[in-house]
């Protein structure tokens, strides 16, 4: 019997309950993809020589849980022709899928009336000939929702794992800055997205209908009995109804650190949508900007790799916002996310499937700021800061009353404008690097960033052709053009670029490792300054170190065209370098990052810490290689749908 099934479930609280979602090949974002690469090696000991370890193992796999989470969701959906449980709209093909027993006025009423009990709604009044019909063959009814009744088990387990890791890492760890602790940042903000994204999805899936209808068939077969855990499910649909303000509810806690995290890309995302700055100082350009006749890796390698992350950036933008509204009151918060919901109508949630954008911060993020507004009018605060909050608050809210017909009028021409940089500045560098096949190497990243601004433009238009957005004042509808030939142009650019690159990967992963190699000396340099040696770190943390070197310093030298099949190499030295970070980034460890910084960052430009984050860039390509450059390829692909 079903309940059965529940019971197992909820025994079974460790990843191991996971095991039907960790099984499923989805698409994950290429970060995500080189974390798993990365922690399938590391270490996973709660403690080792003394020190509290950050567990990243359990925060990888729940990103992936929440893929299959919302494979599955998709696939209800589906089946379901999707429905929309929040107007009540169910279409014939909803009630012949075979879900659901196929009396409307039966389930819609339960739906309704929810979070009332079965019983108490006299439900023989509303059609005793349907009620009749769900005694009669309740069994059948009851196994047809058991594996949806058990989705919901499973949101509910997300929900409260996800919830616990999340508060964990905000909690303990020490920093989460793109340039100091990039990997568990990525780490962190993937699964905070993820979160987010499967509880968004999770409203467009009749929870309320599959709950109650499931009860009541459970209630006749059962003598009267609500199913193990009903009012628990209760419970958490009804706190996620609507499922944005129980967000803002459940992620109240790690707001603060959300808003640091956002603040901190907003440079990146500025330099992404300025086509001029890109295209003037030579961010996407192997040729010096003002001086064309100089061959120079022109962008930072670190500003390189930041280009690569700003799809991530964007997105860690839109749905933090949207569920930590409160962050937005922080004076710098106003411009970065106005730059990105200017440029944007929906919220992509998996796949096809979206939310529309500015609806949904008018409808849940604009209230909060006005309370806030009249909080700090009413001067609660000492009058300084109310005078503060109160001016902060009336420009957010300004922004965003009329940032959604900006984004109307102007997103289809920013995006257009960036295509057409992208496909000049791909073009250039086809031709460029064709001609001067040596420089590639030295200039990876910065094809990475090119690729990865392209794909998410490519990736934009195709998401936007044919959205309307439901209340613009004006009734306007943005009208993007299906044939526009800059996609085409920039899907061909892309091609020729991905050909480059595996033309010449044997040379790009030879430059990759002597990147990697001259990292030794300065770090074993800094280890024996002054500072460190008084830090008497322990063995644990020393034996790490040291390690790192020995993996750096044993890195095989590429001879000619052969390069060595060197990936399980590299696995050791990704596996050192997390336990390291795993180590210092803890608020519990003994030892942490700063102290780390503080004790060496006098002898140079760098700290310790700061300078194995620089050179690990070489191992990053491999990540880009190895994650990346594939999704690249089949993005390529789909070249055959555009008349070029």
């Amino acid at each position: 019997m079903a309940h059965v099934s529940f019971k197992n479930k909820e025994v079974d609280g460790g990843m191991s309950r996971w095991s039907e979602y960790l099984n499923v090949e989805e698409p994950t974002p290429s970060a995500l993809a080189s974390w798993r690469n990365m922690v399938a090696d590391g270490p996973q000991s709660s403690s080792a020589g003394g020190h509290k370890h950050l567990q990243m193992e359990p925060v990888v796999q729940l990103s992936k849980v929440a893929e299959g989470l919302l494979a599955k969701m998709y696939r209800l959906n589906s089946i379901l022709d999707y429905p929309d449980p929040n107007t009540h709209t169910f279409s014939d093909a909803f009630w012949k899928a075979g879900v659901f027993p196929n009396f409307p006025k039966i389930c819609m009423t339960l739906s309704k009336k929810f979070p009332e009990h079965p019983n108490k709604l006299q439900l023989e009044r509303v059609d005793k000939f349907a009620l009749d019909a769900l005694n009669e063959n309740a069994e059948g009814y009851m196994h047809n929702l058991e594996q949806w009744i058990l989705l919901l088990l499973d949101l509910l387990a997300f929900r409260e794992q996800a919830l616990r890791l999340i508060l964990d890492l905000s909690s303990t760890v020490i920093t989460l800055l793109p340039h100091q602790n990039s990997l568990i940042l990525h780490a962190f903000m993937d699964l905070f997205c993820s979160f987010v994204r499967v509880n968004l999805f999770s409203e467009k899936v009749p929870r309320k209908m599959i709950l109650q209808v499931y009860n009541i068939l459970h209630v006749m077969l059962k003598g009267g009995r609500d199913c193990e855990f009903y009012h628990r499910l209760v419970q958490f649909v009804d706190s996620y109804d609507p499922t944005i303000k129980g967000l803002h509810e459940d992620l109240n806690f790690v707001s603060p650190r959300i808003g640091e995290v956002l603040e901190a890309v907003g440079p990146i995302i500025f330099l992404s949508t300025d086509t001029k700055k890109l295209r003037n100082e030579g961010f996407l350009s192997p040729f010096h900007p003002r001086y064309p006749d100089i061959l120079t890796n022109s962008a930072h390698p670190m500003r390189a790799q930041d280009l690569a992350n700003v799809t991530s950036y964007r997105e860690w933008v839109l749905l933090g916002y949207l569920v930590c509204p409160d962050e937005l009151l922080r004076v710098t918060s106003i411009d970065v996310a106005m730059v990105v919901l200017k440029e944007n109508l929906i919220l992509p949630l998996f796949r096809d499937e979206y939310i529309l954008l500015h609806e949904n911060y008018q409808l849940y993020v604009l209230p909060k700021v006005l309370e806030s507004k009249r909080i700090a009018k009413s001067g609660r605060t000492k009058q300084k800061e109310a005078d503060l909050e109160y001016n902060v608050a009336k420009q957010v809210e300004k922004m965003l009353t009329e940032v959604h017909e900006q984004a109307l009028v102007s997103c289809d021409a920013m995006h257009r404008e960036r295509r057409i940089l992208l496909k000049q500045e791909i073009g250039r560098m086809v031709l460029f690097f064709t001609d001067q096949p040596s420089l590639l190497a030295p200039n990876i990243q910065m094809v990475f960033s090119a690729l990865s601004l392209a794909q998410c433009e490519v990736i934009w238009y195709f998401q936007h052709v044919g959205v309307a957005s439901s209340k613009s004042t004006r009734g306007k509808t943005v009208d993007i053009d299906a044939t526009d030939p800059t996609i085409g142009f920039l899907l061909d650019g892309m091609g020729k670029l991905c050909c480059l690159v595996r033309k010449y990967i044997a040379a790009i992963k030879g430059y990759a490792l002597s990147y990697l190699s001259s990292c030794a000396g300065r770090i074993r340099f800094l280890l024996g300054t002054p500072g460190m040696v008084a830090l008497d770190l322990d063995a644990t943390l020393k034996g790490l170190f040291q390690q790192v070197l020995h993996c750096l310093e044993n890195i095989p030298k590429p001879q000619g065209e052969t390069i060595p099949a060197i990936s399980s190499d590299l696995t050791d030295l990704r596996k050192h370098w997390l336990s390291i970070l795993m180590i210092v980034t803890s608020s519990r460890s003994s030892i942490n990052i700063r102290h780390l910084e503080k004790a060496t960052v006098s002898t140079g430009k760098e700290g310790l810490v700061s300078e194995a984050m620089l050179h690990i860039i070489g191992q990053d390509v491999w990540m880009n290689l190895r994650a990346n450059f594939p999704n690249m390829e089949v993005l390529k692909n789909f070249t055959f749908i555009i008349s070029i």
